[in-house]
């Protein structure tokens, strides 16, 4: 009896670990298909980024229509919906508006009032579009019975001419037997007329003419204009070129900081605070005293040095490799430097920044495991999409090149920078300290990046507005962390 509640025991915790790392998977599926119709989005790819929402819709079809759709997904949902109605509105692609209706149907909480008069105004444009193709179909019939009236009545005149030529040929030839000198009046009326159609023709050329050099000023304007946008376009490339240089160039400066740091502690490294240290050793979990009774590290020697270096190094590599991948340019550099600068500011000794900065640029690793054709697919299928859910499954493999001391840090990093300060985050719904300080510093650092830079979907762009954002919402970051990154940025 008892064995066989030991296997029930066993089997049910295989069952709610399943469950969890299924939910963990589809959160990822969802943010990389509302990143991709982020992308999509900015670049002018309307299209292409409703075909990535939809995706993420359909992925959590179920929990969406049960619970309602989540804020961040709205936000990102909607705008791409209203610049679909709005091609349809420019474009009158009608069929589009249908695909609209029913994702509106089915998921009640994407339709906000903008959105449902958008289109309202679709639909009576569309009704006023069909009275309007009767109409000129209408005018179009009545035009064709005007231009057969018009052939009957120039068949009539033709007729009458050529009753007039006849009687003209009859008067012609009876003049001609009374006398030459009438004949010699109509030879002259005659040729009158030979002159005046001459001139006629002459001033016909002339207009011709002068049209045709009106057209050729044309071309050279247009030409003219294509010139001066390709120049322009050049000065863009080359100013965003010196930008990209310029920030490579501050990125090599931190990782030189990296490198001559010199202080390490194989303890210290992984925490920087007293409260990281339990009985059987080091522990990453999350603590909110910032930088309290933070001890100063001994020197690092020759060996620590080079080992440190390698990691960051490697890191920056496989950094790059999942913004590329990802389609999110210079991530990894942006948050791991912010990282570094909050965690300083926060108290963190030396050390424990560094170790944070090599875990910051790798945080989203699980990419990388992921073939491109399923990233970058528009419509997946289903062993494409369940492909999508385990990315972070096997996260903690995609680790082996970390030393063993600091490898805990990157899978707390990896794992749980999507956990809120109210329990409301996945994959674990973490909440205050049980979150990893550094998956807390990663979550502020990642959200600020996405709101101040041109993929965002919110009417942010400043770093003020980017910061007040953040404040406004203390169930979903740190606050000490929100304060600090308000004062260095």
């Amino acid at each position: 009896m008892l064995l066989n509640k030991k296997k029930f025991l066993a089997a049910l915790a295989c069952m709610v670990i399943g469950v969890a790392l299924f939910a963990q998977s589809t959160d990822s599926a969802t943010r990389l298909m509302l990143e991709k119709a982020d992308d999509y989005y900015t670049q002018g790819q309307t299209q292409q980024a409703f075909a990535a929402v939809n995706n993420a819709l359909r992925i959590n079809e179920t929990a969406y229509q049960t619970s309602g759709i989540p804020t961040n997904v709205l936000i990102i949902a909607r705008p791409i919906y209203r610049q679909i109605l709005k091609i349809v509105l420019e474009k009158k692609t009608y069929d589009l508006l249908d695909e609209v209706n029913a994702r509106v149907e089915k998921f009640k909480d994407l339709a906000d009032d903008d959105l449902k008069r958008q289109i309202k105004k679709i639909e009576t444009q569309y009704a006023a579009d069909i009275q309007e193709a009767r109409e000129a179909q209408a005018k179009a019939e009545r035009a064709q019975e005007r231009e057969e009236d018009r052939a009957v009545r120039a068949q009539e005149r033709e007729e009458d001419r050529k009753s007039n030529e006849l009687l003209i040929q009859t008067v012609v030839d009876e003049s001609r037997k009374i006398s030459d000198a009438n004949t010699k009046q109509v030879t002259n009326v005659l040729s009158e007329s030979l002159d005046r159609q001459a001139e006629l023709q002459e001033r016909q050329f002339a207009e011709t003419q002068k049209s045709n050099h009106t057209v050729l000023i044309a071309i050279l304007v247009v030409c003219g204009i294509l010139i001066i946008v390709f120049i322009i376009v050049i000065l863009n490339i080359i100013t965003a070129a010196r930008a990209n240089a310029r920030q490579q160039e501050q990125f090599e400066a931190t990782l030189k900081l990296v490198a001559g740091m010199q202080q390490t502690n194989n303890q210290l490294l992984l925490g920087g605070v007293t409260d990281l240290y339990g009985d059987g050793g080091l522990k990453s979990a999350g603590s909110s005293r910032w930088g309290v009774d933070a001890l100063p590290a001994p020197e690092m020697n020759d060996s620590d040095k080079a080992e440190l270096k390698e990691l960051a190094i490697a890191c920056e590599d496989k950094g790059a490799k999942i913004d590329q991948i990802s389609r999110r340019k210079n991530n990894s550099k942006n948050v791991s430097e912010l990282v570094f600068k909050l965690a300083q500011n926060l108290g963190l000794n030396q050390n424990t920044a560094m170790v944070y900065f090599c875990a910051s640029m790798v945080y989203d690793i699980g990419f990388l495991s992921m073939p491109e054709v399923i990233l970058n697919a528009e419509n997946l299928t289903d062993d494409q999409l369940q492909q999508l859910r385990s990315h972070l499954a096997n996260c903690e493999k995609s680790f082996e090149f970390v030393p063993e001391k600091y490898r805990q840090i990157f899978i707390d990093a990896a794992k749980y920078h999507n956990e809120n300060m109210d329990g409301t985050g996945y994959p674990s719904g973490l909440k205050d300290e049980d979150i990893p300080q550094i998956a807390r510093l990663i979550h502020v650092a990642e959200s600020y990046n996405a709101l101040i830079s041109r993929r965002s979907y919110r009417a942010i762009r400043d770093k003020e507005s980017a910061i007040e954002e953040m404040k406004a919402q203390p169930g979903l970051y740190d606050p000490a962390v929100v304060a600090v990154l308000d004062s260095i940025v």
